[in-house]
Order: C-alpha cells, then sequence, then structure tokens
C-alpha cells in the first residue's frame, strides 16, 4: 500500500514544462494552455529536480515533511525518485524493471509480469508527454488560468486511483515554463504538497542513476 501510494505521488508531478509563447498567464485559454502543453511534450528529453513534500493530516493538524530528488530520461523510460530526508526510499523504472530499495531492502518487479506496475508505466509516459489533460478514461480535467498561473484540476476517473486522492492540482508557473506545486487532497481531507525546485531541463544525467541491482 505504501509503494502504490508514493507511486501515485511519482506520476503527478511529471508533467512536462510548458512550450514558449504564453508570456501572460491570465490571457491564455483552457485550450491553449493543453495545446502548449502538448507541444512541449516532444522536445523532453530528460528533466532533473529537487523536491519537498509537505503531507498535511487533517484529523491530527499535523505536518510531515520530506525531501529528495528526480531524475528522468526519456530515452529507455527512465526514472528515478528518491526521498532523501528525513528517511531514505528510492523508486527506478528502467524499461520493464522497476527497483524499490528502503531501510536495506531491495525488490526488483518485472512490469510485464506485474499489472499493477504495467498500469503505473502507462501513466508514467501519459503524463510525461501531456496526454493525462486529454486522456478522459482516466481523469476528468478542468484547466484554468488564476493569480499569474496556470492550474489543472484532475478528478480521478479509475478506481483504483480514487481510494488515494478525490482530487489533484497542478500548478504551473508559465513565466518559467515548468510545474512548480503539486496538490494531492485525499478522501480523508488529508493533503499532500509537492514543491519542484532548481528544475532542470534536457540536461545531461548519467546511465548509473537508473541502474537497478
Amino acid at each position: 500500500m505504501k509503494h502504490r501510494l508514493i507511486l501515485c505521488m511519482i506520476l503527478l508531478t511529471l508533467v512536462p514544462v510548458f512550450a514558449r509563447g504564453q508570456n501572460r498567464a491570465q490571457a491564455a485559454s483552457p485550450e491553449e494552455i493543453i495545446a502548449a502543453i502538448d507541444r512541449s511534450a516532444s522536445s523532453l528529453r530528460s528533466l532533473r529536480c529537487d523536491f519537498v513534500q509537505t503531507k498535511e493530516l487533517s484529523l491530527l493538524q499535523d505536518r510531515m515533511v520530506s525531501q529528495g530528488v528526480m531524475y528522468y530520461r526519456q530515452a529507455g523510460g527512465q526514472l528515478r525518485w528518491e526521498y532523501r530526508t528525513p528517511y531514505r526510499y528510492t523508486f527506478v523504472l528502467n524499461g520493464d524493471r522497476v527497483m524499490m530499495r528502503s531501510d536495506g531492502r531491495t525488490d526488483v518487479v518485472e512490469t510485464s509480469a506485474n499489472r499493477m506496475f504495467r498500469e503505473i508505466a502507462r501513466m508514467m509516459m501519459s503524463t510525461l508527454t501531456g496526454r493525462c489533460l486529454t486522456a478522459t478514461s482516466d481523469f476528468d480535467i478542468r484547466v484554468r488560468a488564476e493569480k499569474g498561473l496556470w492550474i489543472a484540476e484532475l478528478t480521478p476517473r479509475r478506481r483504483e486511483m480514487t481510494q488515494f486522492f478525490v482530487r489533484v492540482n497542478l500548478c504551473f508557473d508559465p513565466e518559467r515554463q515548468l510545474v512548480t506545486r503539486v496538490e494531492m487532497v485525499e478522501a480523508g481531507g488529508d493533503r499532500t504538497v509537492i514543491e519542484l525546485k532548481n528544475v532542470q531541463r534536457n540536461a545531461t544525467i548519467d546511465e548509473s542513476v537508473f541502474a537497478i541491482d
């Protein structure tokens, strides 16, 4: 269960940066915003960023903050999502293999033999290519410009996703041309916020980052 929830959060941060040409957020229509994402996806080869994740528990009025780093490379469908503080957890997707490492234990899964991870791989590619904003079988989508930001509100349609969250807001900075914040609201009122920092698009990433052993 823990792995599946973490993977859902990973997927929802992987929306590509926007294409150039939209300089004023308030002037963009929903159709223009989605078209900009689609144009940008074709030139996205790699991505590296730091992230800060804040989990807000509604019943306990408590906050749990963790930090880490994410690497993505289009060639071979490679992804590394790594929590570094206050605990260590690493998820690596490399082609048709997945590795999860936590507390000294390493698990390796072949996606071809596991339905859940096949779906994860499919959704990852859908998100990275921007198709998540047009894949109506996965989400109901509302896109708007608000207070200098572009905001995509995603409501999941698939039952396996609704058990983890009821709504996701993706917040984009059009001037910097990237997604900067993901807000995930769960059915019980808990909220997870992921802020992306130090984003490097199309940076050179060593193959060893995605090694599975």
